[in-house]
């Protein structure tokens, strides 16, 4: 999405009916035993990103330059060992996930998968339709368009991607993940024991809205990822649709 619209719009961020936030305990706080974490990362800045334009499914690659923006993160990324690889399917964050974890990487074993990286098309930003490649200023007289800034759960882009559409796929691809993370069944024996770590390259509405369906008290805008930006969730799955989550710094 594109970056600081103006005129902010303000989402409800209701918990879909399958997934069940939960408030984490007090004994959560003091020992914690999580059994995965998400490391959530935008993609590297486009050209469209550059000029503020809408981006959503129009498939444009990175600005030239994109290894030194993503350096820093592909640096704290070395020896970090990853139980599954998500990707977007668009070419912006296929390449961001070649920089900062070049196929040379994995396969010396200095950051490991256990599975190849899985391209999926659940991860892809919101689709805007007729507005992608747009700016605030060749929309903003458009009713439609400012009735969407109000209402973006009951307006849809021209030819472009409901709300609800949205946030299901989203939903669908977390039940997906918990059912793996179930069907795993290894818990942590010690207490300070890492949980497995997923990576999952993806857009910054997709982290928004990721962020505000598992954290309690979030809601669309409480993060703002930017490119090349990694968040780290922390997840305590507690049945297929239950969970307890928190945001940690990186």
């Amino acid at each position: 999405m594109r970056q600081d619209i103006e005129g902010k719009i303000t989402r409800e961020c209701v918990p879909s009916p399958s997934l069940q936030q939960v408030s984490e305990p007090n004994d959560a706080k003091e020992d914690p035993q999580w059994d995965m974490e998400l490391m959530l990362v935008r993609h590297g800045t486009t050209l469209w990103n550059k000029e503020r334009r809408y981006l959503g499914h129009t498939d444009l690659g990175l600005l030239s330059g994109a290894e030194q923006e993503l350096q820093p993160l592909q640096e704290k990324l070395q020896g970090h060992s990853f139980a599954r690889i998500y990707c977007s399917d668009l070419m912006r964050c296929r390449q961001t996930l070649q920089i900062i974890l070049p196929e040379s990487t994995l396969s010396s074993g200095c950051s490991l998968s256990a599975m190849p990286s899985l391209m999926e098309p659940r991860l892809r930003e919101l689709h805007f339709g007729e507005w992608d490649g747009q700016t605030y200023d060749m929309l903003k007289d458009v009713a439609l368009y400012r009735a969407w800034l109000d209402e973006p759960q009951r307006i849809t882009p021209p030819g472009g991607e409901s709300w609800s559409h949205f946030v299901n796929r989203l939903r669908e691809f977390l039940d997906s993940l918990f059912a793996w993370r179930i069907a795993l069944k290894v818990q942590p024996t010690e207490s300070n024991a890492a949980p497995p770590s997923v990576l999952i390259v993806t857009h910054g509405g997709v982290i928004r809205q990721l962020a505000c369906m598992l954290i309690p008290g979030h809601d669309f805008w409480s993060l703002n990822p930017k490119p090349g930006e990694a968040s780290r969730i922390q997840l305590r799955v507690e049945g297929p649709h239950k969970c307890i989550a928190k945001l940690l710094p990186y």
